[in-house]
């Protein structure tokens, strides 16, 4: 079954459950993902993010920007909790939408997603999820670059509303990722056009050594913490094009499981718009049901069976959600499409997770690299 199929699939899968499958499910009685956190003092939290327009003016600075798959948080791997699980969404779907966002500056050079971190580009974006529970967004951003400069190290959230959940084609926590977005750019405005040239020059370097430490390491230094070239090699050396096309062919790589965001996102996508609305609400309700509970607003008779169906309701809605997510993401984990790519003198054919792929790919294209060396 692949995924559309799995769609399609799922609210027949959610009546099968219902009737007795022995499928693992989230227990009714546990608080929904990210809630035990809301628990906690959101006092210490930082504050939500201030709403700014997008940047786009200016002119683009020519950095190629890759964007981790964020880091779950602390989750259980191999747990088959629903709400683990879609932890592993968001760290997917999260990614995708900073590297859209960046895109749609028109700011950067190519901005792509990795499925884990490499020395591939010239500055490399961490995050991780901190808390969402489809009201709140927190996300600790690291980003640094080639040459070990950080740009950015903290932490971004906001706070989402029905009326984001409304609007048309709503992304209700886009304010994260355009304050992610504006301020890395406010540090790139900084950066001299020799500090960039010399980034890009490390970047290269960096990138060789991880393929021949033995040939290129010597070119590189570090100076108080900071990675600075020492010298560069001839613009005639013939291992210099040899790189480059070692890491366009990685850009192939990436740029073909790329697809396989979008499809996560086109399967999933609507359905964790529903499971965070509806985690909005049950936060909401969590929040204020103490309060309404003693002054008695419920609408029907306190204890009745009508006052019991109404708290379950939007228990259960939630639910839903988070069964249907755990089935379409455990589909893509386990239906993740081979990668068939060309060196030039063969055809190679990954499989596995996205994971999996990249690290297999990195290593076929490392033993490329030594074997064109020896010929030389």
């Amino acid at each position: 079954m692949n995924i559309a199929t799995c769609l399609s699939a799922m609210l027949l899968s959610l009546v099968v459950a219902g009737c007795g499958n022995a499928r693992p499910v989230t227990q009714v009685g546990d608080p929904p993902l990210g809630y035990q956190h809301a628990q906690l003092d959101r006092a210490a939290w930082p504050a939500p993010n201030s709403e700014e327009a997008l940047l786009q003016n200016g002119a683009p600075i020519a950095l190629e920007i890759g964007v981790v798959v964020f880091a779950e948080g602390l989750i259980n791997p191999d747990s088959r909790d629903a709400r683990d699980k879609l932890r592993s969404v968001e760290s997917r779907l999260g990614a995708v939408l900073l590297r859209d966002t960046l895109t749609a500056s028109a700011l950067w050079g190519p901005v792509r997603v990795l499925p884990s971190a490499s020395q591939f580009a010239e500055l490399t974006i961490t995050a991780e999820v901190r808390h969402s529970d489809g009201r709140d967004l927190w996300l600790s951003v690291r980003a640094i670059d080639a040459t070990n400069r950080v740009w950015l190290d903290q932490d971004f959230r906001a706070t989402a509303s029905m009326d984001d959940y409304d609007r048309d084609n709503a992304e209700p926590f886009r304010g994260v990722f355009v304050a992610i977005a504006n301020s890395l750019r406010r540090v790139a405005i900084r950066l001299s056009s020799q500090a960039l040239t010399e980034l890009t020059q490390v970047a290269t370097l960096r990138y060789a050594a991880e393929l021949s430490p033995a040939l290129f390491a010597p070119y590189l230094v570090s100076a108080e913490g900071r990675l600075v070239a020492q010298r560069l090699p001839s613009v005639s050396d013939p291992m210099l094009p040899r790189i480059e096309r070692i890491r366009n062919q990685e850009a192939l790589f990436i740029d073909t499981v790329d697809e396989q965001y979008v499809d996560l996102w086109d399967a999933v996508g609507p359905t964790y718009r529903l499971w965070q609305r509806s985690g909005l609400e049950q936060a909401q309700y969590f929040e204020d049901y103490t309060a309404r509970a003693s002054a008695r607003e419920l609408t029907a008779d306190r204890g009745s069976f009508a006052a019991m169906q109404q708290v379950y309701s939007t228990y259960r809605s939630v639910r839903i959600q988070e069964q249907d997510l755990f089935d379409l993401a455990t589909g893509f984990d386990n239906e993740t499409a081979p990668t068939v790519l060309s060196t030039g003198d063969r055809v190679v054919r990954l499989s596995g997770t996205l994971d999996q792929q990249y690290e297999e790919w990195r290593r076929l294209l490392a033993q490329l690299f030594d074997l064109e060396y020896g010929a030389l």
